[in-house]
This record gives structure tokens, C-alpha cells and sequence, in this order.
């Protein structure tokens, strides 16, 4: 057991269990992680005797709304929420990756008088909760709030462990990531005791896409460009796309699902255009290449095989050429890293 990781845990045990009112949240746009750990929790605390509800900045995707149930989960507004937040005993806030992702909520957090509380598994650095519990090395958040249940002898029933098994799936893409260990296996073993079904799980995640979302994931598939020899792929969504498809932008990063299937790719990567000189990028790596630092570079953050940044003031098209370069260029580093010449000395 990591000893720090354990006195992290037992630091958020203590200040949750004499807290009332919670409030937990998690990052714009949330994923089954970051949701999936603020309901899974919340949840715990309500079977607790404690006031909780997760109030986020931006709404569920529509694949993750069987997560939370009437009550359990609103969109923030200042006029109705900034005094929850600041009367809370607690706030917590689930697999944010950096305090900017909280959106619009990021000043009433900062403002709260409670115990600000963290609870992720992702590299960045952290100047606005006071009680931090991060452990990279987890396999997705949903873990470290598993653990945190047991600390606190909370009940892990199928209701809670439920939303903790889809944040495990979904940080772990189907327990396919590097991230993967037998812990998380050991994991996923004690939530289906605890009555998960995994097969209804799937059928939700997987089974309810509608049809306009398929078919804008194939002609994103069919626009993959190689560079790099075939070891870099590539495709963007900009605004005519988008208004042309009808998609949700939000909708369209499904497409970084599948980048990594090509054979021989080392990195590929998914650009969105947001506005003018505003584009989202998301990046993954198939397991050698580092692609955090480039994120960090543009101020954006994740793992070190898939991470994520905004490129702003920039038109797209050159934020396209700048990104695309530097992955090319880190490629050709790893290249001449691990090349027989450069392992023999020669």
C-alpha cells in the first residue's frame, strides 16, 4: 500500500464523515469516470444520513444519464447553486485533470469555505483543494473512491457500485489500457459481488447511440490521414462539419475511440474546431509515446498516453499544422531513442 496514498485517504475519511452537506462535481462535459465516481459517492453519503448531490457545469452526455437518477445530478446556476456550494461542509470534485475544467464553477469552488476535496488519478498541478487525494497510478478515479468507501466502512451496494464499475470501464477502456493492473481486476471482481451486471452495463454504454452520431463516426473514420510513414493518424471536425452534420461537438470525440486501431500507429490524434481561432485536441499514444507533455505544453493535461489541450488564438488550420509537427517530431525522437544504433552506443 502506497503510505501516502493512505494518509490521503484517510484525510478525505476524516473530513467527510463529519460533514452534513456535501457537494461533488467533476470536469466539463463529464465521462463515465468522472460521473460515475461523483454519483457512486454521493450515493455512499446519502445511505450515510448526509445531505448530497452532484451539481456539475455542464450536462451528462446523453449515454450517461442512466447514471444518476431523478435529483441526484444538476446542471450549475449561479443564482440557484452558489449558495449550496458555499454553505457545503464538503466539496468534492471527481477526475477533474486541473481546476480550469470545472468550467464555470471554478470560482465557487475556489470560494468555498468547506473542505475543498480532490479525489483523481490524473498529472497536474493542484493550487485550489486543500485536501487532495490523487494517486497516478490508479486505474481510473473510480478506484480511489472505491478504496475511500472502505475507509470509511461506507456501504458498497449495487446502486453504488454500479456507476464505480462504468468509471472503471470507462478509464481503462474496457480494462485495454496500461493503467490496467490486477488490483483493478480485483476491482471490478468486488463490484460485480456487489451485484453490478456487466452485461447491462454494456448494453447501456454501448447499445444507444443514434444513428446521425454512427453515421458521423464513419465519415470521420473515412477521413483518417496518415503521416509519418502510416505511424500518425489524424482527422478533424471543424465548424462547417459540424454545422453540415448536425452532430454535438462533444459527440464527435467518440472518434478517438478508434485511432489507435490502425495497424502501426504509435499516436494518433482528433482536432475540433470550436471557433475561429479556438480548436480542441485530443491526442492517444498505442503505449511508447509520451503525449502528456505536448498537452501540458498547450496548458491542457491527462495521461501519458492520452491527453488533451486547447489550442487558442490560432486558426485552426495552424493549430492542426503545429500539433501535427510536434507529434511527427516526438515520433522521430522515440525513433532514434530506441533504434539498435542508439541502444548499442553507436
Amino acid at each position: 500500500m502506497n503510505p501516502q496514498a493512505a494518509a490521503a485517504r484517510a484525510r478525505v475519511a476524516e473530513r467527510l464523515r463529519a460533514a452534513k452537506r456535501v457537494v461533488l462535481t467533476t470536469h466539463v462535459t463529464p465521462d463515465g469516470d468522472g460521473l460515475g465516481s461523483a454519483v457512486a459517492l454521493a450515493r455512499a453519503l446519502v445511505a450515510m444520513g448526509k445531505r448530497a448531490q452532484v451539481i456539475n457545469c455542464s450536462t451528462a452526455p446523453k449515454e450517461l444519464r442512466f447514471l444518476y437518477r431523478r435529483n441526484e445530478f444538476e446542471v450549475y446556476a449561479r443564482e440557484r447553486h452558489d449558495a449550496e456550494v458555499l454553505a457545503a461542509d464538503a466539496v468534492v470534485a471527481t477526475d477533474i485533470g486541473g481546476a480550469q475544467r470545472m468550467g464555470k464553477m471554478e470560482p465557487v469552488v475556489r470560494a468555498a469555505r468547506g473542505a475543498r476535496i480532490v479525489i483523481d488519478h490524473h498529472v497536474y498541478e493542484n493550487d485550489c483543494f486543500d485536501v487532495p487525494y490523487i494517486v497516478i497510478g490508479a486505474s481510473s478515479t473510480a478506484e480511489l473512491v472505491y478504496d475511500l468507501l472502505l475507509e470509511m466502512e461506507a456501504p458498497v451496494t449495487a446502486d453504488v457500485a454500479e456507476p464505480l464499475y462504468v468509471g472503471l470501464v470507462a478509464d481503462t477502456g474496457s480494462f485495454s489500457y496500461d493503467a490496467v493492473t490486477p488490483r483493478a481486476h480485483h476491482f471490478a471482481a468486488r463490484l460485480l459481488e456487489a451485484g453490478v451486471d456487466p452485461h447491462a452495463v454494456w448494453k447501456k454504454l454501448t447499445c444507444n447511440k443514434p444513428l446521425l452520431k454512427v453515421h458521423v463516426l464513419g465519415r470521420l473514420l473515412a477521413s483518417l490521414t496518415p503521416e509519418c510513414d502510416g505511424r500518425l493518424v489524424w482527422c478533424k471536425a471543424d465548424l462547417a462539419f459540424l454545422r453540415e452534420t448536425g452532430v454535438e461537438p462533444r459527440d464527435a470525440f467518440e472518434i478517438v475511440n478508434h485511432l489507435l486501431h490502425v495497424q502501426g500507429v504509435e499516436a494518433g490524434a482528433f482536432f475540433l474546431q470550436l471557433a475561429s481561432d479556438k480548436t480542441k485536441v485530443s491526442v492517444r499514444s498505442a503505449g511508447r509515446l509520451d503525449v502528456h507533455g505536448l498537452a501540458a505544453s498547450y496548458g491542457g493535461g491527462g495521461h501519458r498516453f492520452a491527453a488533451g489541450c486547447t489550442v487558442d488564438h490560432v486558426p485552426f488550420g495552424e493549430a492542426v499544422r503545429q500539433v501535427l509537427g510536434a507529434l511527427a517530431d516526438d515520433i522521430r525522437a522515440l525513433d532514434a531513442r530506441t533504434s539498435p544504433s542508439a541502444e548499442d552506443g553507436g
